[in-house]
Order: structure tokens, then C-alpha cells, then sequence
């Protein structure tokens, strides 16, 4: 079987055409969908790029694998090795375990070199970093090794393709032509309205509505100098739409060269994601600095010959630490013991679930330190450090009548909050704690060196 996973940064779904979205965004991803399955309900359990992608590669979440955050403390990658020979079978990297199975893992990303994780590079058969721009790149940049690569191997058995694109991640570097496909596509979303962001104004810390750039003053024409009407708003949904286009068209110029190949109809193909992005959920404008759901849900679109029926949708609540086992169970590579996810096997051939999850726990210590629990309905956010963004310590939303997260119901809901916090919470915790081979939370070691560097000051 051949394989691509097409892994676009900072990608939320619901700015892509099979999620629902107004906007012509994404013609060729949706085109893959409408021969696979969409899953709904697809969350990163830690947040953002570097814990989210050593999530998946891993197999692991990040309260065990150490990685919590994108830098410091919370960026210990915790591996056991052997003498010569790697990490210990019972804990090894997917893709290590996958080239045991036989395939063939090939990767063009500068995921490694941008966040000094050379872990990431384990097990592959070839790793290219495409240039040393570590995430600036564009995707001409990427293709230019890319499709030499393809010329000479695209035929080839049993690969698996990563293919990382960094053009969604603020800032939106594309000619703002690429705009202009929407002039006749107004944006709906209702939320923020005039009112939320004259609101937001006042708001301090990256990212905030006038607080995008260092010099207040906007580098690229799809991106506003700051938010301070809904027209700055519209502007920088509309770069971040643009920046979708874009990534799309170059996924579909790898599916026509694998149609025109012939190779297409046999190759599994993946869309995904390491995180998705913030509009305005809790003042805070293109980027991801806490645990919400706008961060967390992010987009699993899976084709795979022979597996799934097309144009089906999955509910099951899934993390995406579950795409290893999953990999491992279609490839027929082993699983190894010590990992966390849960494969999605079954529901990709239209199966019941190995396990049917009701709620997810996951966190995000890069900026805020949080760790939230997601029900079916509600969000549970409680808040170990809020680095000056306006969380409260205990934070609960109903997200069916407030997907943006704009009212706190804690008070009101103590019922759901005991239950997240003081059941859901706490027993994930200890189921964590109590799996081999423990070696402490690193949101511990992340408060630590706050409060040391605070201390210094």
C-alpha cells in the first residue's frame, strides 16, 4: 500500500469545504473526502505543533512522553533507549515500527529544525528538511525536492509520504490574489461581532487584537496590522482562508501527479493536522496560547483503498495519539505495549469502535497552562497559569449553545464541573500515573521554571 499524509500546520476544519464551510477553501482535500471518511470529532490531546506532532509519532500522550510545550521544561522528550540500538521495542516511534512492518516512511517537513525535536526524525527511511528556514518555507519550496522525489519513486510499494505544509501558520505569506476567489463569499460567522472585539481591545499578551505584530505593523497585505473592527477581522479570516486555498492547490498538484501516474485509485491518502487556530475565542486572534476547542479539534480526513466506503463520517471522539495503533493495525505492524492510543481500524471499515470514548482530556502549556476535559456537550478548562490572558482558574462552556466559548457557566454547572475536574480528570490523571515506566507531569517542571524566571525578575 502507498500512502500520503498531507499534514498542514494550524489547520482548523471548520474553514474546509467537508466540514461545512461557506467558502471555496478547499476543492482537492474535499475531493478526497468525498471518497473516505470525515471524522468529526478528531482532537490533538496536547497543543500546539511540537506536543501535538510528538503525540501522533509517539504513539503517546504528552504527560508521558514529556513533550507539553514547544520549548523549556515542558520539551523533554522521554524516551528509554538500548546501547546501540534505539529505544526499547515496548515504547519505539511509529514509524520505527512501521519500517519493521516492511513499509517505507519518507518525510519532507522542517518540523525538526524548527523545534529542535531530532526525535521526530526516528524510523524514518528518508528525512528531507527541504531548507533550513524551519517553517517559513512555502509550499514551492517544499515541492521542489518533493517532486523530484515522486518522479523517481512514486511507484515504488509499500511507502508511506509525509508531506508538511506551514503556509496555514500565521503569517500568510501567498500573493493576496489568492483572496480574491472570495470576494463573492462573504464570511458568516456571526461571532465576534463589533461589540466582542471592542471588548477584546483591552485584552494584553501575543496575539491579542492589537497585539498581532511587534511594530504594530502588519508585514504581509492578507494579514490586518491589528483587530479593532470587524472589517480587520474579515480581512484576517480572509489571509487565513487564502493561505487554505493555497496549501489545497498544491495538495491536489501531488494528486494529479499521482492520477496521471495511474497511481491515485491505489493510494491511502490523509489530511490532517497538529493544531487548529484562534478567531477571536477568548480575544485572541491567529494563533493557539491555550486549551480550546478552536485549538484542539482539528481535521482527520482518511481515503484508503479497499478500507473505507466513501462519503461516510465518523462521531467517535478520537485523539490523535490514536493514528499510530491505527497505522499499525493496517500496515500489520505490531503495536508496542507502552503507547496510549486506541486504534480507529474498525471505524474506517464502518465497524464498531474497539472503544467508544464519551470525553477527552487534553492540555496546552506553551503559553497558558491548562488542561481541559471535552464531553459531548460541554468544555472543562481549568488553568494552572493564565501568563496574563483573562482565564479564570475554572472555566466550564456548553458548546452546543456557545461554540465560541464566550460565557463561563462554571458557577451555574457545579454538577458538570465536579465531574470533569474531580472524576474525569483526576482518574485520567491516575490512570497516567500509574502506567509503567512514570517519570512525573511535566506541567510540574513547567511551573517550576515560571516560577523560577519570575523570581529572577
Amino acid at each position: 500500500m502507498r500512502m500520503v499524509i498531507f499534514d498542514i500546520d494550524c489547520l482548523r476544519p471548520d474553514h474546509l469545504g467537508c466540514y461545512g464551510y461557506n467558502r471555496p477553501t478547499s476543492p482537492n482535500i474535499d475531493a478526497v473526502a468525498r471518497q473516505g471518511v470525515v471524522f468529526d470529532r478528531y482532537y490533538c490531546a496536547d497543543s500546539p505543533c511540537l506536543p501535538s506532532r510528538m503525540n501522533w509519532s509517539s504513539g503517546r500522550f504528552g504527560i508521558r512522553n514529556g513533550v507539553v510545550s514547544n520549548l523549556g521544561a515542558g520539551a523533554k522528550f522521554y524516551i528509554r533507549t538500548r546501547n546501540y540500538g534505539g529505544p526499547q521495542p515496548d515504547n519505539e516511534m511509529l514509524m520505527r515500527r512501521l519500517r519493521k512492518a516492511n513499509v517505507y516512511p519518507v518525510s519532507f517537513s522542517n518540523f525538526a529544525d524548527r523545534h529542535n525535536m531530532f526525535w521526530f526524525e526516528c524510523g524514518w527511511a528518508e528525512f528531507h528538511t527541504p531548507n533550513l528556514k524551519g517553517g517559513g518555507e512555502t509550499a514551492p519550496e517544499i515541492h521542489e525536492p518533493l517532486m523530484r522525489w515522486l518522479n523517481h519513486n512514486a511507484d515504488r510499494e509499500n511507502y508511506i509520504l509525509h508531506i508538511n505544509y506551514w503556509d496555514t501558520h500565521r503569517i500568510y505569506k501567498m500573493d493576496a490574489s489568492w483572496a480574491d476567489r472570495f470576494k463573492d463569499y462573504p464570511v458568516t460567522q456571526p461571532w465576534p461581532d463589533e461589540d466582542a472585539i471592542r471588548r477584546h481591545q483591552h485584552i494584553k499578551g501575543p496575539f491579542t487584537a492589537l497585539a498581532q505584530f511587534a511594530n504594530g505593523k502588519s508585514p504581509v497585505p492578507l494579514m490586518p496590522d491589528a483587530i479593532r473592527s470587524r472589517k480587520d477581522f474579515e480581512h484576517m479570516v480572509t489571509g487565513y482562508d487564502a493561505a487554505i486555498a493555497y496549501v489545497d492547490h498544491h495538495v491536489g498538484i501531488v494528486l494529479n501527479y499521482l492520477a496521471d501516474r495511474g497511481l491515485l485509485d491505489e493510494t491511502a491518502i490523509i489530511v490532517t493536522s497538529d493544531h487548529g487556530d484562534a478567531f477571536g475565542e477568548h480575544g485572541i486572534y491567529s494563533d493557539h496560547v491555550n486549551a480550546d476547542e478552536c485549538i484542539h479539534h482539528i481535521p482527520l480526513i482518511v481515503k484508503w483503498p479497499g478500507v473505507t466506503k466513501p462519503g461516510t463520517r465518523c462521531g467517535s471522539m478520537l485523539y490523535n495519539i490514536d493514528l499510530s495503533p491505527t497505522l499499525c493495525e493496517l500496515f500489520g505492524a505490531e503495536i508496542p505495549e507502552d503507547w496510549d492510543g486506541i486504534s480507529f481500524a474498525p471505524q474506517l471499515r464502518g465497524e464498531p469502535p474497539k472503544k467508544e470514548r464519551d470525553r477527552l482530556v487534553w492540555g496546552h502549556a506553551l503559553y497558558t497552562v491548562q488542561r481541559a476535559v471535552r464531553t459531548k456537550t460541554h468544555l472543562f478548562i481549568q488553568t494552572f497559569d493564565n501568563m496574563g490572558y483573562p482565564h479564570e482558574e475554572i472555566e466550564l462552556y456548553d458548546m452546543v449553545k456557545d461554540p465560541y466559548q464566550t460565557t463561563n457557566i462554571a458557577s451555574e454547572r457545579q454538577d458538570i464541573v465536579c465531574e470533569c475536574r474531580d472524576y474525569w480528570m483526576n482518574q485520567w490523571l491516575e490512570e497516567q500515573k500509574s502506567k509503567p515506566h512514570w517519570q512525573g507531569d511535566p506541567f510540574d517542571a513547567v511551573l517550576a521554571e515560571r516560577k523560577a524566571v519570575k523570581s529572577q525578575k
